[in-house]
């Protein structure tokens, strides 16, 4: 049922929720009248004090019906004072009730009375409902006894919370308590795929070969969740035309270049190196171009992968040649489910973009939060503050000019956003305090990528990739 509710639109959702807390509500207001005595009302009448006083007179030592009600004796009558006042004619009335003389009953109370919300009362303060006067608050009534001392009947003062407030702040409290495991399930239902789709937005977002993001929950989130697959699709279609074409061309030009470089066999040699320099950096420009679209987005099989096993690696083979890269000490084990093969392809292209800039690099590995990080420092002249973001763009270079002698096509980092992106994570450029500029690359751990791998189990098939051209 309550999938069957989940899948409403949020307005019937919210209606259902209301409904059966209401009826909750008055299932334990029915439950507590039926279960309980009915509340005494919060008042004592002419007739209580009356009939209180005929029992205590012709039954001594009998308790009075009302536990509330205390019985007492006194040499004296009790008389009117600064807070208590009398009025002959609730005197009269209450002498008649118990058949004796005016002067041998004594009736007096205090003044504040009150029966609010109605707030009806008589002239004598007390409010009066079908010719019975109501007392709400403490009375002294007393009447003359056979043996010539006064039989007193005493009410308690009005209480802060009455009786009948208790009941109903009971009845309020049962009500919570029975209604807070509905709205959780409601609640719980209705947002529990809200954070679904937010995550897979978010993976299609920075990856548009990502699983379809998932048509459940509220007919709002199935409508939404089908939209974005279809721009997902679009997106997809769009790239995979774009991809195809920058490689037919990047293919193409593979075949010009050698004709041309045959060709300039005959000329003379100092034009024929010049033209041939312009030829191998036309030529090594197409394959970076080629070697982006191909592996871009291209992650092989996952497996357990230790990051620092990955870094450890490249760093020995830069020491190899002789290269000024170190790798700082991290934990035993940075396990993440990935590619190894990209991972290192990933890690040598920021390593190579250090050394390029820098002429150093220094690797290292650490577990931040819930992350697992793989950071390359230098201390170089770091990055102009607007090209921190820019430089992780294909083609994008920190160093502007487009020298070759210089740096690369600007294709390293896009690279490596493209890698981090399909493992889950992410990556960030930061100039350091010290000097030089640092590129962070978060992943998450092993036990993340398998929850995650769990909840997508459920979602469609991933969106077929773009096939890399040739």
């Amino acid at each position: 049922m309550v999938a069957t509710v989940g899948r409403l639109p949020i307005l019937w959702q919210t209606l259902v929720m209301l409904t059966l807390s209401l009826l909750a509500s008055a299932i334990v207001s029915v439950f507590l009248t039926w279960a309980l005595p009915m509340p005494r009302l919060d008042f004592f009448s002419m007739h209580d004090l009356a009939e209180a006083l005929v029992v205590a007179e012709h039954h001594p030592g009998t308790p009075p019906t009302d536990p509330l009600l205390r019985l007492s004796t006194a040499a004296t009558p009790p008389r009117p004072g600064t807070d208590l006042r009398s009025d002959p004619g609730l005197t009269r009335a209450l002498a008649a009730r118990v058949g004796r003389p005016v002067d041998q009953v004594a009736l007096v109370y205090r003044t504040d009375q009150t029966n609010f919300p109605f707030r009806y009362r008589t002239e004598a303060g007390v409010p009066l409902r079908l010719g019975q006067a109501q007392f709400y608050n403490t009375v002294f009534a007393a009447m003359k006894g056979a043996d010539g001392r006064w039989i007193v009947v005493e009410t308690p003062p009005r209480p802060l919370v009455t009786r009948y407030q208790r009941r109903q702040i009971m009845a309020f409290l049962l009500s919570v308590l029975v209604t807070l495991p509905l709205a959780y399930i409601f609640a719980r239902q209705l947002t529990a795929p809200i954070r679904r789709f937010a995550d897979a937005a978010e993976r299609v977002g920075a990856d548009n070969a990502a699983p379809a993001v998932p048509a459940e929950g509220s007919t709002e989130l199935r409508l939404a969740a089908e939209a974005l697959t279809k721009m997902q699709g679009r997106v997809a279609e769009t790239m995979a035309e774009r991809t195809a074409m920058i490689g037919a061309i990047a293919h193409d030009l593979r075949t010009p270049l050698t004709r041309i470089a045959f060709r300039m066999e005959a000329a003379p040699a100092p034009l024929r190196e010049a033209v041939q320099a312009d030829i191998d950096q036309m030529r090594a420009m197409v394959e970076a171009t080629i070697g982006f679209i191909r592996h871009g987005n291209k992650i092989g099989a996952r497996t357990p992968v230790d990051l620092m096993a990955i870094a450890g690696r490249v760093v020995a083979d830069a020491r190899a040649m002789d290269l000024p890269v170190t790798l700082a000490p991290g934990p035993a084990k940075a396990i993440v489910d990935g590619d190894a093969l990209a991972l290192g392809r990933m890690l040598q292209n920021l390593v190579d973009n250090a050394i390029i800039y820098a002429g150093a690099a220094e690797v290292r590995v650490n577990s931040i939060g819930r992350m697992l990080t793989l950071g390359v420092a230098d201390r170089g002249p770091g990055l102009d503050p607007d090209m921190v973001d820019e430089v992780f763009k294909p083609f994008k270079r920190g160093e502007p000019s487009r020298n070759r002698q210089t740096g690369g096509l600007g294709l390293g980092l896009a690279l490596a956003r493209l890698i981090a992106a399909a493992h889950g994570g992410n990556i960030v450029a930061r100039n350091r305090d010290v000097g030089g500029l640092e590129v962070l690359v978060s992943l998450p751990p092993l036990a993340t990528q398998a929850a995650r791998r769990v909840r997508r189990a459920a979602v469609r098939p991933a969106m077929p990739r773009p096939l890399a051209a040739e």
